[in-house]
């Protein structure tokens, strides 16, 4: 055996795409290998390609490990995950995060077994239906001058919501900054913003067909609103040609009844777990 981690080649994306099974394999990595993102690297034993990895590196960097099913349970994925920490760990990460599906009790075992502990769930949900009907609402696009805000009611929903959920009892109110400020303004036209008399009550993003985040302010939450933010919001990424929405919904968040209410079905729940180095 000689485990290797290497960079994608085209011969790789093609073959991938024509002998790996990625049934069960988590949605966001499935998307950076179809976009071919620069995270993506190729595991090969020897010349065969055996599997992907997905690696974002920083401080807290974040780790997903693919191998194709018929390459498992031969010593190639731990080998793969050592190859990957030791390139991250050069880079000066601190902590890293994976995800397994929760129903894989190898993967679970797996990930356990090289030091990963969970911290919480997901469940990655999706829905196919039809625009609803909706009388028009005071939504619009994100600015600037929104950022203090938006950027406080974001932070205190979710929170607050993490608190509840009961796997996040390190969890603080993110405060606003310069850095943020930026990031915000430059994708502005990713985000939305809901307002009622004048006053921001709802925020959301958007990534594509994906809701990456949205928030109704606190006392205005349990009115209804952020139902009508979320039809507004599937509404505009149907109609902008997309076949479906995506979102992710922390498991034990009350959010959930909504999601379900509205026809998402739920496509798998994925477990994330840390591992922190000295």
């Amino acid at each position: 055996m000689n485990v290797v981690l290497n960079e994608m080649n085209e011969t790789d994306y093609m073959q991938a795409q024509s002998y790996f099974d990625f049934e069960g394999a988590d949605a966001d990595f499935l998307l950076a290998f179809e976009r071919k993102l620069s995270t993506i690297f190729a595991i090969r034993d020897y010349d065969q390609l055996v599997g992907i990895a997905q690696l974002e590196e920083g401080k807290r960097a974040y780790l997903y490990v693919f191998i194709n099913p018929i390459y498992r349970s031969k010593g190639i994925g731990s080998k793969a995950i050592k190859l990957c920490e030791d390139k991250l760990l050069s880079s000066g990460t601190e902590e890293v995060m994976a995800t397994y599906n929760c129903v894989d009790v190898m993967a679970k075992t797996f990930a356990h077994k090289n030091g990963f502990a969970r911290k919480f769930a997901s469940t990655f949900m999706r829905y196919l239906g039809e625009e609803f009907n909706l009388p028009e609402l005071s939504v619009r696009n994100y600015c600037d001058e929104d950022y203090e805000a938006a950027h406080e009611l974001y932070a205190i929903a979710f929170h607050e919501m993490r608190m509840r959920v009961g796997d996040f009892p390190d969890s603080v109110v993110e405060q606003p900054s310069d850095k943020m400020r930026e990031l915000w303004a430059k994708t502005s036209d990713e985000r939305l913003v809901y307002t009622l008399d004048g006053e921001i009550v709802g925020y959301a993003h958007l990534e594509g067909n994906e809701i990456g985040s949205i928030a109704i302010k606190s006392k205005y939450q349990g009115q209804g609103i952020g139902k009508r933010f979320m039809k507004y919001i599937c509404n505009a990424i149907l109609s902008d040609g997309n076949s479906s929405v995506d979102l992710y919904c922390v498991v034990g968040n009350k959010a959930r009844l909504l999601y379900d209410h509205l026809g998402f079905q739920a496509i798998y729940t994925g477990e994330y777990a840390i591992k922190r180095y000295s």
